[in-house]
């Protein structure tokens, strides 16, 4: 379930070589595991001879003991080992011999020993990291030039900046150090901006622009030039119900391949397929002129097919507000959810039909499954993350708990996290640490185990109230842990 792979045959790794030993040395310079080559260990019960084992002796095992890929029967093994180790007794070298000759041949090799000692090693590992928690760093109060609720903030990998929207328009960018870079207003000429609300927004990393909704019912594209300031390229319009929640995917292999969706208040998901992202979202058409400042763009044309660089998909997914909207490419299907207990988790599957090649690129038809996977979930879902690593979807449910689910048996959940007293908002997996993040509107934090199960911390009295308290919404709260 975790990032790291199981170690099967010692040659699936490479330990017939040097390159063994580098990976022992890796995992013994480990600090949740250095202690295992600690000579200096006093204890009086008996030894893991295992865990005695330094890289000196394992580098002089290999190249002395089985030189030339021989083998060594328990006496020669017993007695290698006496010769070479300053600790241990025939007792403990008799017992290590055994657990690697596990098929009773009488022999063993060095592919065997070395595959048995770094799954030891891994699995000491991995319950030393199963039992450690983050260092949490003391937050910063952030003061910042929005004057409402703040919708998302991102990291701008191209600029090694962060950005911040709100509801009123504002937008803000800060440097890696998180202190204020520079501010200015998002609008829309559609509505005055006293009446502006934006709904979310969403980075399109591979094109350098920023995709943002309004309640006005359009779908607004910036470019984000290279002095960090928003320049408006297209206007999305025509769309029947008021966006709610953005995702953007595009394809790492190809990135004229991009996928950006939404979810609306009517429960509906909506996507724009582009083929040709990185030359054109959508090409000007012929009646504006080249001097025009934007591409405005009905929703309707697309769906019409006008647009040779982008097609059009929708359907109903649920019977209450979608909350949240995710293509998952390795699933190849849309993931969204609702507050309603009926479809609180909702599988949109997608259909490859062909691959069309084109001059410098390639497109990818996709086509949308009649046939859709609903998940009843008692009172909904906040929202939801998927992991590819682990291949399991985290959900934040109404009901007070966090639920793991295998995308491909949806009969029931793998797994509830409980513990959080109030509803839970937001979940996000931390594959690097095999962990998962969870956030309640009590202000709990939560931090679980995602392969055992069980909570690791909680955090409680470091986040400020939200809008319906004393506390000013212009403030930012910055954490991080290491």
């Amino acid at each position: 379930m975790g990032d790291k792979p199981r170690l099967s045959v010692a040659s699936s790794t490479g330990l017939k070589n040097v390159a063994a030993i580098n990976q022992f040395k890796r995992l013994y310079n480990q600090q949740s595991i250095s202690s295992f080559s600690n000579h200096e260990d006093t204890r009086e019960d008996r030894i893991e001879l295992e865990n005695l084992l330094g890289t000196d002796q394992l580098e002089k095992l290999r190249t002395q003991g089985f030189s030339e890929s021989k083998v060594l029967d328990k006496e020669s093994f017993i007695r290698f080992l006496r010769h070479t180790l300053n600790r241990g007794s025939d007792r403990d070298y008799e017992e290590l011999f055994e657990c690697v000759d596990v098929t009773k041949e009488g022999v063993i090799s060095w592919d065997k020993l070395a595959t048995y000692l770094m799954l030891k090693l891994y699995d000491n590992d991995d319950r030393e990291k199963a039992s450690s928690v983050p260092n949490w760093k003391s937050g910063k109060n952030l003061m910042n030039a929005h004057r409402d609720s703040v919708k998302r903030i991102q990291h701008m990998d191209s600029f090694n900046r962060y950005i911040s929207i709100s509801k009123e328009g504002t937008v803000c960018i800060y440097n890696d150090e998180m202190q204020l870079y520079k501010t200015f207003k998002a609008g829309t000429e559609s509505c005055k901006i006293r009446d502006l609300w934006i709904t979310d927004f969403v980075l399109m990393t591979n094109v350098n622009k920023v995709a943002v909704a309004y309640t006005s019912k359009e779908l607004i594209i910036y470019d984000m030039t290279s002095k960090l300031e928003l320049s408006l390229a297209y206007r999305i319009v025509g769309i029947d119900s008021t966006p709610y929640c953005l995702d953007y995917w595009s394809d790492t292999e190809n990135p004229n391949d991009a996928i950006l969706s939404w979810g609306d208040v009517k429960g509906d998901v909506h996507a724009i397929l582009f083929n040709s992202a990185i030359i054109a979202l959508f090409e000007r058409p012929p009646q504006q002129t080249n001097n025009a400042a934007y591409t405005r763009v009905q929703l309707e044309d697309i769906e019409n097919g006008i647009y040779k660089n982008a097609s059009y998909l929708t359907y109903h997914a649920h019977a209450e507000w979608t909350r949240q909207i995710k293509y998952a490419d390795h699933l190849e299907c849309f993931i969204s959810c609702s507050t309603n207990t009926k479809t609180a988790l909702v599988f949109g599957w997608m259909d490859k039909s062909g691959l069309t090649v084109r001059v410098n690129y390639s497109v990818r038809i996709r086509q949308l499954r009649e046939v859709r996977n609903v998940v009843e979930i008692n009172q909904g879902l906040n929202s939801f993350d998927y992991s590819r690593n682990f291949n399991l979807i985290a959900t934040a449910g109404v009901n007070y708990q966090v639920s793991l689910w295998n995308p491909f048996v949806l009969s029931k959940p793998n797994g509830i996290l409980r513990g959080h007293m109030r509803s839970v908002l937001y979940v996000q997996f931390i594959p690097s640490r095999g962990q998962l993040l969870s956030f309640s509107k009590d202000k709990i934090l939560r931090i679980w185990d995602v392969q055992l199960q069980i909570c690791l911390q909680r955090l409680s009295n470091i986040f400020p109230r939200g809008p319906e308290g004393k506390r000013s919404k212009k403030i930012l709260l910055f954490i991080s842990f290491f």
